[in-house]
């Protein structure tokens, strides 16, 4: 039998628990950046914090699990947590800018929260070395 796979964030077989997005199935999640088709396994029972929005902008930005975010949170959270080097945080980054605004995120404010995530890669992220 095979996985259902799943290829937009309105797909996303999720729901919250405390403060968490988590699979409700395990699943394929597919993505296509720039020509190359990007998957992931994801199990029931994985879980994302979705966006990183201080709390102090969420009237601003909007709450960190709004369904707008979910893809572009998803995908950016998946690939920094594989990045060893900048390099790799850099193309995570750009692929949040991207799926931000395939999710028809405003303009000012996808690239408020690329800037942020940005500035956090080049002045504070520090890899998981294995």
């Amino acid at each position: 039998m095979s996985l259902p796979s799943i290829e937009c964030g309105d797909q996303l077989p999720v729901c919250l628990v405390g403060d968490r997005l988590v699979f409700l199935i395990d699943c394929i999640v597919t993505m296509n950046w720039a020509g190359v088709t990007v998957y992931r396994e994801e199990k029931e029972g994985n879980s994302w914090d979705g966006a990183t929005i201080p709390w102090f902008a969420w009237s601003v930005i909007g709450h960190p699990l709004s369904k707008e975010f979910r893809w572009a949170s998803f995908w950016h959270d998946r690939w920094c947590e594989s990045s060893q080097y900048i390099e790799d945080r850099t193309v995570g980054d750009a692929i949040f800018l991207r799926l931000l605004r395939e999710s028809n995120v405003k303009k000012w404010k996808r690239l408020a929260m690329w800037l942020a995530v940005r500035l956090y890669g080049l002045l504070l992220w520090k890899p998981e070395r294995q």
